[in-house]
């Protein structure tokens, strides 16, 4: 990067987001614009051996703890020639899952917000799929052949290897096991000299989630095969003919074959890279092969953009943003009402109008687009619990959805929309409640307008007959008058309305008075 670049002034829209990986820790400096887009200004990674210490010591040592704060410190003084003082703080600091296996992840996280004034996030499976999905997506349209076949996307990661499953360019499955590059690697001492039988050890220590992988779409015709991470992009360059946007299976193992006649040194030398690096390289490809192999594609596609800049970059992406990011997530709700025999007509009704209430009060509420997609999920999602027993349904919903995956939403996400679904019917929400009384002022605001609106939907389709096509509100001073379009008689509307609007009228102050078309 030039130096002028560096002595550039500092400027509001100037934004920053640090990860903390399993090998080392980065730094993306970017220039977010208003469509979710971001232009990159400068970028910086530092080796930190995170993987090494979880995975062969079950903590993080006292050694690598000071060098991440070191790190970290360096990189927000680089920051100061960027981003105002006041705003430094509040940049977005996310860490590989792997640290939650941590034992003393606390103290981790503790000496980091002491030292570095700064506060970390560990990203969950969620967010993860969130991620990969955003990867795939790109993919798809740089090959365009692939929407119209069956793809399995790959994403070996340091501790978890996390799968996804195309159809039409469509996700119709996900899974996550516990097979990871460096989760691998750790269990074995990489040989001094040449790895004579270091291969047929990694190949033994993946064979159980590698079955349960294998077992899990050994019935899917599988065409295409993506494979995703930081380890396989780096090698891409690597692979001998690769080309027209795919490689092959036996160029994939060629690759396999000479890196597992080196040694650790061999390896540095060959492919440029750190030890820490090294050590997971011969794991990744094996990995990559043997799931590979196993489904026998007919090509192979490993994205060519570097993995770790490419993930600071998703990672501002606001997630309804994201290109058909919705209908994955609301496709996969629906998928989990059906498991659990919801009505979907009723689940589908009362996410339409919910979604008309919070589109037509969005001067009132003042939420966002990412608020009005846990709406929806919440809305399909709410009679989940009827599958256990009806009476009390909303609170076996929210246990339901508490122990649900909601594909790529983080953990965060899951647990508000299901507290949503638990005050849609009965008592609205109190500080006493379990993960409620957790919440912050503004998530526990965005719960309880969220909920108001729920119960409003719920009350209009009470015959779940899909009676309501239609809706059109408007306010007064001390009311908010919902008219019924098509519909002449709200009797059973407005009945249902007497114990399911108290949340709302609370909430903004407004009576709520429904009107029914006079022209029916």
């Amino acid at each position: 990067m030039s130096s002028d670049t560096l002595t550039r002034p500092v400027t509001s829209n100037v934004s920053a987001t640090i990860h903390l990986g399993a090998s080392s820790i980065s730094l993306l400096i970017f220039i977010a614009h208003q469509d979710g887009s971001s232009e990159q200004i400068d970028y910086l990674e530092q080796s930190a051996p995170i993987a090494h210490d979880v995975f062969s010591r079950g903590k993080i040592t006292r050694s690598t703890i000071e060098r991440c704060v070191n790190i970290l410190q360096g990189y927000k003084k680089t920051l100061t020639e960027f981003i105002p003082a006041s705003a430094i703080n509040k940049i977005r600091v996310v860490a590989t899952n792997i640290l939650s296996e941590a034992t003393n992840i606390e103290v981790v996280l503790n000496r980091i917000h002491i030292g570095c004034d700064l506060d970390v996030e560990i990203l969950d499976d969620g967010e993860m799929t969130r991620l990969i999905y955003l990867k795939t997506r790109r993919r798809l349209s740089d090959t365009p052949s692939m929407k119209s076949r069956t793809t399995l996307v790959l994403h070996v990661g340091p501790g978890n290897t996390r799968v996804i499953l195309l159809k039409d360019g469509k996700i119709t499955s996900y899974s996550s096991y516990r097979l990871g590059v460096h989760r691998t690697g750790e269990k074995m001492s990489f040989p001094a000299g040449r790895p004579n039988n270091y291969r047929k050890s990694v190949r033994s220590q993946i064979q159980g989630p590698l079955d349960s992988l294998i077992d899990e779409f050994r019935s899917e015709d599988i065409e295409h095969i993506v494979l995703i991470g930081y380890e396989i992009q780096f090698l891409r360059p690597h692979i001998k003919h690769y080309k027209d946007k795919s490689s092959s299976i036996a160029s994939l193992k060629s690759l396999c074959d000479d890196a597992s006649q080196m040694s650790v040194d061999e390896i540095v030398r060959s492919f440029q890279v750190d030890y820490q690096t090294a050590e997971a390289i011969l794991p990744a490809l094996e990995i990559n092969l043997a799931v590979s192999e196993a489904f026998s594609p007919k090509r192979l596609h490993i994205p060519e953009s570097d993995y770790e800049e490419g993930l600071l970059h998703d990672l501002n992406i606001i997630p309804s943003l994201s290109g058909d990011f919705i209908d994955e997530v609301v496709r996969s709700a629906e998928k989990i009402a059906e498991k659990y025999q919801v009505h979907m007509g009723h689940a589908r009704q009362v996410a339409k109008l919910s979604l008309a209430i919070f589109e037509q009060l969005g001067e009132l509420h003042r939420l966002s687009q990412h608020d009005a997609l846990l709406l929806h999920i919440a809305a399909i999602l709410h009679e989940v619990g009827g599958f256990i027993n009806n009476r009390a349904h909303h609170k076996h919903s929210q246990y339901i959805i508490l122990n649900s995956e909601i594909f790529g939403l983080p953990r965060a996400d899951v647990e508000l929309i299901a507290l949503i679904t638990r005050y849609h019917r009965n008592s609205v929400p109190k500080p006493s409640h379990s993960i409620y009384k957790d919440l912050d002022t503004t998530n526990r605001m965005r719960v309880s307008k969220l909920a108001s609106f729920l119960r409003i939907a719920d009350a209009l389709d009470r015959s779940h007959s899909d009676k309501v096509k239609s809706i059109e509100i408007r306010t007064s001073r001390r009311r908010l008058h919902i008219y019924l379009q098509q519909v002449a008689d709200a009797h059973t509307e407005r009945l249902a309305m007497r114990s399911k609007g108290d949340l709302f009228e609370n909430i903004f102050g407004l009576q709520i008075n429904l009107v029914e078309d006079k022209l029916s």
